[in-house]
């Protein structure tokens, strides 16, 4: 073993041991938190109607919220889509203060009774410890892998399953496979299970062991109820991206909205409470009892409206959890849908725990990530097996007519397109103005054709740009079409008006699909608005950059 090679495995297994370490305690109390404030607001409010109850709880996290936002000056807050963004970019540096604030905020949404969820918090809370650990201790690991190996250890302990957790960093944030990316991120998912399994106790209470299930008739309903778990996935995320539009169409200042979100959510929870908070209650009645259709059908409703108020009028918080309720309603009326046929009878929450994770690992965009929480939580290889189906069949309906994720769709949302990979975002994200040159010849719209005939040759160009008197770019001259010219006559009577031309704010990636077609020596450069010539760039210049980021790319994902 050589020294650079000991170096890095002693620096992987340091980053794997910090991070799993305050990943498993960040998970916990997370979580423990959250109860402990339900609980203790419940016994304060215990004869109170369920209205005033919500209305009080909501007010005073939509206070606390309102103050963080105040004091910490942040616009907008962070989550999961905002960890998949900086690990994808080569500057990947996370804003450690907008994190813990967003987390904080999140725990107080969630302590307060809005439907929102714990594990998107505690991944982003994860990747944000990986950026903080990154900035001070100065390893041979890049960034990415410092975020990822958070994530991998919230998902470890938040669930109990250290499997699911390696897998869920590279398939839904790294979204790359490296070897040396591996160690710090097995690590620190496995030291996040150690170290919760032995302070704490670290079941989860929706999903228990479970014994062998039927294979033929459960692979049956799980190919069946595919599309149709990803269709309720669709409908969840939409519903979700459509809330966050209506405040600023309504033109809502931040307290108005808030005054919406409470009302409503506090008229849901009177009806329908075991919808509000994390919902994990409700949860665990739909897998340990034999649910009624209408009440299934209900509780699926009055979930995806709660968690789309809340996050889109002014509350914060993770998908995930309030997706696993989403997707037990729906298996649970799946359930009750088919005992009523009398085809066959479901006894057991097989369904249940299909459609929880089918609609999640839609919503998330990590269906394999799913496949082994379900086989770690429940024991059962038939199950995972069965569910297995489900899951794929919809993640696949869901991106046909959604996307990839809600965390893709999120980002796409802010012109971040990932569907092309780290190296499609950083072809758009790099600005031509890197490779723009002042060496072609620019020349007046005056200029005697003979003058420009001698500046060409002797300067060894066939190609010159014509130009104002006030910088603004005319259009391009060929030496050919001078050569047959009238010498005294004006080089503007030669242009060409038509030629290619490249804004300058233009990226990488419009540069190339702009010189796709390209036949010449230069492009010019002009600005959008004035069309003020600014210089050229040519072929060779735009292909050396694209190889300069695609080897930095390569690197990132391969070493």
């Amino acid at each position: 073993m050589t020294f650079k090679t000991f170096n890095l495995w002693l620096a992987s297994i340091l980053v794997g041991l910090l991070l799993g370490v305050f990943g498993a305690a960040a998970a916990h109390y997370f979580r423990v938190g959250i109860l402990f404030i339900e609980n203790s607001s419940q016994n304060y409010f215990q004869n109170n109607i369920n209205f005033i109850f919500f209305f009080c709880s909501l007010s005073i996290a939509a206070i606390l919220i309102s103050l963080i936002k105040k004091i910490v000056k942040v616009k907008e807050w962070h989550g999961p889509a905002d960890t998949i963004f900086a690990a994808h970019r080569i500057d990947n540096e996370l804003d450690v203060k907008t994190g813990v604030a967003s987390t904080l905020v999140a725990f107080i949404s969630a302590g307060g009774g809005a439907s929102v969820g714990q594990y998107g918090p505690l991944v982003h809370f994860g990747a944000t410890l990986g950026a903080l650990i990154k900035g001070k201790f100065k390893l041979p690991i890049t960034t990415d892998v410092f975020l990822g190996g958070g994530v991998a250890a919230a998902i470890s302990a938040g669930f109990n399953a250290p499997l699911a957790g390696i897998i869920f960093a590279h398939e839904a944030i790294l979204r790359h496979f490296s070897l040396n990316a591996m160690a710090p991120i097995a690590v620190a998912s496995g030291t996040a299970f150690v170290v919760h399994n032995f302070l704490w106790d670290a079941s989860i209470p929706f999903i228990q062991p479970f014994s062998n299930t039927p294979l033929s008739p459960m692979m049956i309903s799980s190919i069946v109820l595919g599309p149709f778990f990803g269709l309720i996935a669709v409908l969840f995320m939409s519903s979700i991206l459509m809330f966050s539009k209506f405040p600023e169409k309504m033109g809502l200042t931040s307290f108005q909205s808030l005054l919406i979100a409470i009302i409503g959510l506090s008229i849901i929870g009177t009806w329908y409470p075991e919808v509000m908070g994390l919902g994990t209650s409700a949860i665990v009645n739909l897998t340990n009892a034999d649910g009624l259709f209408i009440v299934a059908v209900a509780i699926l409703i009055a979930k995806i409206i709660a968690t789309a108020l809340s996050l889109g009028f002014g509350f914060f918080g993770g998908v995930f959890s309030p997706a696993l309720l989403v997707g037990a309603a729906a298996g649970s009326a799946a359930t009750a849908l088919i005992n009523m046929t009398g085809l066959y009878t479901i006894q057991g929450p097989e369904l249940v725990i299909c459609g929880m994770a089918a609609v999640a690992g839609s919503v998330i965009g990590a269906p394999f990530s799913m496949i082994i929480i379900v086989l770690e939580l429940t024991g059962s290889y038939s199950l995972a097996l069965t569910s297995t189906i489900g899951i794929v069949t919809a993640t696949m309906i869901s991106n046909q007519y959604f996307g990839h994720s809600l965390f893709d769709k999120q980002l796409l949302n802010r012109n971040i397109d990932l569907s092309q990979g780290r190296m499609g975002l950083r072809l758009m994200e790099e600005n031509i103005s890197s490779i723009i040159s002042s060496d072609g010849l620019k020349f007046a719209s005056t200029m005697e054709v003979s003058s420009a005939v001698s500046m060409m040759v002797k300067y060894g160009n066939t190609e010159a740009c014509i130009v104002f008197d006030n910088g603004k770019y005319v259009g391009k001259l060929i030496l050919g079409s001078l050569i047959l010219g009238d010498p005294k006559g004006q080089v503007i009577d030669f242009i060409e008006t038509d030629a290619l031309t490249i804004k300058s704010d233009a990226s990488l990636q419009q540069a190339i699909e702009a010189a796709s077609n390209f036949i010449g020596e230069s492009i010019p450069i002009v600005e959008r608005e004035s069309d003020i010539f600014i210089g050229t760039v040519n072929e060779g210049d735009i292909f050396k950059l694209y190889l300069e980021l695609q080897g930095q790319t390569l690197d990132l994902e391969k070493r």
